[in-house]
């Protein structure tokens, strides 16, 4: 057993392994213009909820200066990729999406993709609403450029009153980084709430979003998610009807899932300890809501 994998089987070791890790950031992100790696004093309240949310700490920089970049031969080939049936990054969660959207389609729809990064699979979410017959329009805080002119990019955050309404919207693993600096925007502890309410605006009438966001017992991890319970997630979904959901579990409110992603759990087997999935199939239980924006 590797020492991450030791140090993992302790949970409130491993928390305060990385507070104080995120600790000794933040001075050095400080003074580097850096997302910050703490949450400061004043917005704790805020961002726990009064304190009904726990906050664990772990730090990631997603900002960028440079464009990302996709050439054409890269865009091809996530596409075909797409077009076998292949899953992503979030693994089982594609599958869910590829069943909500052949049971909603978005054919000859302009399409936002909301937010975008590279993490080994490319502008994928853009080639998902290509195979199913959209306009995508990814939107970023980072700039991304694109060697395909059926992909186009708009720079977050969007003013949704000279922007042309969408008529659909992905937000795949988005929504909760909202706000928390990670990817370069202000601190906002209402950012993924103000996020969704922003969306009602940029989509028309009666159009849809998918959403997926991680779900177990409420917590944020700063600087990298919120994890949404039986607190936070009303919150989130308030205004919106919930048309379906794909690989929903109720359980899953109340299910501690550490750091949200790659979660596991050890039990001692006959060989010593042995680390299972807690979520097999995906790094990160999320699943896919299909929310319709009814008109005011």
């Amino acid at each position: 057993m590797s020492w991450k994998d030791w140090i993992r089987r302790y949970p409130r070791m491993h928390c305060a392994f990385k507070h104080l890790y995120s600790a000794a950031l933040a001075p050095w992100c400080y003074l580097h213009g850096k997302p910050p790696s703490l949450i400061p004093r004043s917005l704790r309240p805020a961002f726990t909820l009064g304190g009904k949310v726990a906050v664990w700490y772990a730090y990631v920089d997603g900002s960028r200066s440079v464009p990302l970049h996709y050439d054409r031969q890269r865009i091809a080939e996530i596409c075909q990729r797409v077009a076998a049936g292949e899953l992503g990054h979030y693994g089982q969660v594609d599958a869910w999406l590829y069943s909500a959207l052949q049971r909603y389609p978005i054919a000859g729809q302009r399409v936002a993709v909301m937010g975008s990064t590279d993490q080994g699979y490319g502008p994928w979410y853009e080639a998902i609403g290509l195979h199913y017959g959209a306009r995508p329009v990814t939107v970023d805080y980072n700039p991304i450029e694109f060697e395909d002119e059926r992909l186009q990019f708009m720079r977050a955050p969007l003013d949704w009153a000279r922007v042309e309404p969408f008529d659909a919207a992905l937000s795949i693993s988005s929504f909760e980084h909202d706000g928390l600096g990670r990817y370069g925007e202000p601190l906002d502890p209402e950012g993924d709430l103000k996020a969704m309410q922003l969306m009602k605006r940029l989509l028309k009438p009666g159009g849809r979003l998918f959403l997926t966001v991680p779900v177990g017992k409420d917590k944020v991890v700063f600087n990298i998610h919120r994890i949404y319970g039986r607190l936070r997630l009303p919150l989130l979904l308030q205004g919106w009807t919930v048309e379906d959901r794909f690989g929903w579990d109720e359980a899953a409110l109340d299910r501690d899932t550490g750091f949200g992603w790659e979660p596991v759990k050890y039990q001692r087997g006959p060989a010593g300890w042995e680390v299972q999935p807690l979520h097999p199939g995906c790094p990160e239980y999320a699943p896919v809501w299909v929310l319709r924006n009814e008109p005011a």
